[in-house]
């Protein structure tokens, strides 16, 4: 049985749900809980559908932020994947890690100069140039390298793509980016820098985006800035759209239709001679994993159902911090007709936030069962925290019948190993 389309690589075999060829049951013994658990075939799967959309050249940017652990960064690599880094930390993972940094292109919209000095070191393909400091500061720092600076400008196009605030980051009032007319002067002062190379232009609108038309407004905006002056398309051969393709976390229409982007984008982008890059995240991530947890006690107030479990904010923050929804599913698959009721599934985290899910359908639940959060593998351990100084979770990889050991959980030792007591 599969629990919907969003997560096909998770699915119930003989009442026990597996990833792939997995039990959950037996890793969350053999591992313990709270266990984040990724399928290996779900990450292939999206990444052969990127590059089946948007053609052999573009450029496929896995955003480290996403999930940075070095085992799925290799395998992205494997699969072809440059990256997408805002911070010098995950240049740093994609050494440790020892893929390419050449395919890797760089944004953030306040970078230090060490970031850059070790990003032009490390012979990244393009810099995300964000704010207009940015033209002086790495004009001295290529300078400094005696090389040039490849530059994509960000531009602000202020198309607004109806996601959640927090996550909108294409609107005229968010922080990133240059809006338009003064990206005009930013490519004027770049054309006269003798260690600046404009080689293409970045536009990212936000997460979560579920249809092709804020990227085709957005790039329509952007061609048009384009034809406003020969020195904005002098040299420019990338045009990069950004990620946020939107997933289904249990909405099987929630999933953006990336073929039907790449047939309205590509023909617009080879009339330009510009080819694609693309920096999906939580696309390829998201529905290839699982947070497993244990139910620690269940209880009545008010008339309102809980599910106590092991799992928390800290451990998954996306249901505190955007009102996130992601389905939860019991690790035993309950009978069929069995009653299901409104339940909150909430954590030991001292603080009203700390739920995962909240007036949820699910069968009676007891003290020992074990529960997933499915769609879990984008933005989950990577934002994840100590609060309460509680250790962070194991992560383990599944590959057909196999699953490996990614990351071991945290000794208590770990949290206040870099404190220094005098």
């Amino acid at each position: 049985m599969t629990l919907h389309p969003a997560t096909e690589h998770f699915r119930y075999r003989s009442g026990a749900l597996q990833c792939e060829g997995v039990d959950l049951d037996q890793l969350a013994q053999r591992y313990g809980t709270p266990l984040y658990v990724y399928s290996r075939a779900a990450v292939e799967q999206r990444f052969a559908a990127l590059r089946h959309a948007f053609g052999p050249e573009a450029s496929i940017c896995f955003a480290v932020k996403s999930n940075g652990n070095l085992s799925m960064l290799r395998l992205l690599s494997e699969l072809g994947a440059g990256f997408d880094l805002v911070s010098g930390g995950e240049l740093r993972r994609l050494q440790a890690a020892g893929v390419p940094t050449a395919g890797a292109v760089f944004a953030g919209v306040a970078k230090a100069d060490w970031e850059v000095r070790e990003a032009l070191a490390a012979d990244i393909l393009l810099f995300n140039l964000e704010s207009e400091y940015e033209v002086d500061m790495l004009e001295a720092l290529g300078a400094e390298a005696g090389r040039p600076v490849r530059l994509a400008v960000r531009l602000n196009v202020d198309v607004d793509a109806g996601t959640h605030d927090y996550i909108a980051t294409g609107r005229k009032h968010d922080k990133f980016g240059l809006t338009l007319d003064r990206a005009a002067v930013v490519v004027e002062r770049i054309a006269a820098a003798p260690h600046l190379e404009l080689r293409g232009y970045h536009v990212h609108l936000g997460s979560l985006i579920r249809t092709p038309g804020p990227y085709l407004a957005a790039l329509e905006r952007v061609l048009e800035f384009m034809d406003g002056a020969a020195v904005r398309r002098e040299g420019v051969r990338y045009y990069d759209c950004g990620g946020g393709f939107g997933t289904g976390y249990g909405d099987p229409g929630g999933l953006l239709d990336v073929a039907a982007l790449g047939r309205a984008m590509l023909p617009l982008l080879a009339a330009r001679g510009l080819t694609p890059i693309v920096e999906p995240g939580r696309y390829l991530i998201a529905d290839a994993g699982a947070l497993v947890g244990e139910v620690l006690g269940a209880k009545l107030s008010a008339g309102r159902r809980f599910a106590l479990v092991d799992a928390a904010m800290n451990d998954l923050i996306r249901p505190a911090l955007y009102g996130a929804t992601h389905p939860i599913v019991p690790l035993r698959e309950p009978p069929d007709g069995a009653a299901r009721t409104p339940c909150d599934v909430v954590g030991p985290v001292c603080e009203s936030a700390d739920f995962l899910g909240r007036q949820l359908a699910l069968p009676e639940l007891a003290r020992g069962d074990r529960l997933a959060v499915l769609a879990a593998g984008a933005y989950g351990f990577s934002m994840s925290s100590n609060y309460n100084s509680r250790r962070r979770p194991a992560e383990v990889l599944v590959h057909g019948a196999e699953a490996r050991l990614i990351r071991r959980r945290e000794d208590f030792a770990d949290m206040w190993s870099q404190e220094i007591d005098r």
